[in-house]
């Protein structure tokens, strides 16, 4: 979506803001469809990756052969979005429920940093084919790469039963364990403000692209998507190391650090977009490289801090916070832009991007927060003990 929405803005004479909405209502799906994901505590996550990779045949099918303008495209969108909910956080509850407990975290952490390298490909894919066939065209393929996954889960994926946790079962969609624990409410709140980031600059980057490249005239079409996907692309190393250095460091400090490098970076890029060419690059570069480095700790660190047979319930959460804040992101940017006076206007890009930074600045607090809390409640349950 992000390299065709140029496209649609045109085609379709949309605002920003119902372009920011084209963008998001994927999510919009995503939220409602997330309590779904707390099934994964009673039965296996297989089958709801099953279910996930179904309807994004259905939803990127109908899209590529029946729509025709705004409401149309939001309605298979939003089939595409169940289709995610179901298979990306699932996966994460897949992975866990196969590795050993010392590596849950590691493997949620390089499962969601894999996540990079698809979307930065999907970018230069889709404008290519669009370039050649038609934007329907770019529809097609994740038609047929979703049945693909289909086949590959279906015969090559283990069945495994969800973990039981010791005691009495709780209801399945009682959260009271995972909102009292602080560390995981800090995990929550920030991967809500890290996804509202996330998707708005994946959303809109292709678009800054194209109205900056009026300034420099060798920054054609082809350009600008190799580009973007070298942007996207470096997130996944920076996603992974970012999680190898939770599980060495510890999850909330890695993500927390990354989180207050990549808002140093996002406060600055919008107003760098009519400064000189090195400087854009430079701080449009450094954004990429910190927006996903806390991802993967982020994900590994929920995994990791989750009671045994409540990964379900922290998936679910983690889920949660990962579609609000991807149905809000793409959204709340437009929003701005139309607020700063359009997406030609230097300084309505300087003001997107520093309500971003301002969002991710709450998810550094709230994991600071989780942190202290964190500590104190242990330090309270062990004073209890040796009392």
């Amino acid at each position: 979506m992000a390299a065709l929405l140029p496209t649609f803005i045109e085609i379709w004479s949309l605002t920003n803001t119902e372009a920011g909405w084209l963008n998001s209502s994927q999510y919009l799906a995503y939220v409602a469809a997330v309590p779904i994901i707390a099934f994964s505590e009673r039965i296996d996550a297989k089958r709801l990756l099953l279910a996930g990779t179904l309807f994004n045949v259905i939803g990127y099918l109908g899209f590529a052969l029946l729509a025709d303008g705004l409401w149309s495209a939001v309605a298979f969108r939003v089939l595409q979005g169940i289709g995610f909910a179901f298979t990306y956080m699932p996966g994460v509850k897949a992975i866990t429920d196969r590795v050993s407990p010392d590596q849950r975290g590691r493997g949620a952490s390089i499962y969601v940093s894999s996540f990079a390298t698809t979307t930065s490909f999907s970018i230069i894919i889709a404008g290519l084919l669009a370039d050649s066939f038609g934007w329907r065209a770019a529809f097609i393929l994740p038609t047929v790469t979703n049945a693909f996954a289909f086949l590959l889960i279906f015969i090559f994926l283990k069945t495994s039963e969800p973990e039981v946790a010791s005691g009495p079962r709780r209801a399945l969609f009682d959260f009271r364990d995972e909102f009292l624990d602080p560390r995981m409410r800090g995990f929550i709140i920030a991967a809500t403000m890290h996804t509202v980031e996330l998707l708005a600059v994946r959303g809109w980057t292709v678009v800054m692209l194209v109205v900056v490249s009026e300034r420099w005239s060798w920054l054609d079409h082809e350009t600008i998507l190799v580009i973007a996907t070298v942007l996207v692309l470096i997130g996944m190393p920076c996603s992974m190391i970012g999680g190898e250095l939770g599980h060495r460091k510890g999850f909330a400090y890695a993500s927390a650090v990354a989180m207050a490098l990549s808002a140093l970076a996002c406060g600055a890029v919008g107003f760098a977009v009519e400064g000189p060419l090195w400087l854009f690059v430079f701080l449009v570069l450094m954004h990429n490289v910190f927006v996903l480095a806390d991802s993967g700790a982020l994900n590994g660190g929920a995994a990791e801090v989750a009671k045994t047979g409540r990964r379900g319930a922290a998936v679910t959460l983690m889920a949660f916070a990962n579609a609000l804040g991807s149905l809000i992101g793409p959204v709340l940017f437009g929003f701005m832009l139309d607020i700063g006076g359009g997406r030609f206007d230097p300084f309505a890009w300087g003001l997107a991007f520093l309500t971003l930074s301002a969002c991710v600045l709450v998810g550094v607090g709230a994991l600071v927060l989780g942190m202290r809390n964190g500590l104190s409640d242990l330090k309270k349950v062990e004073n209890e003990k040796h009392g």
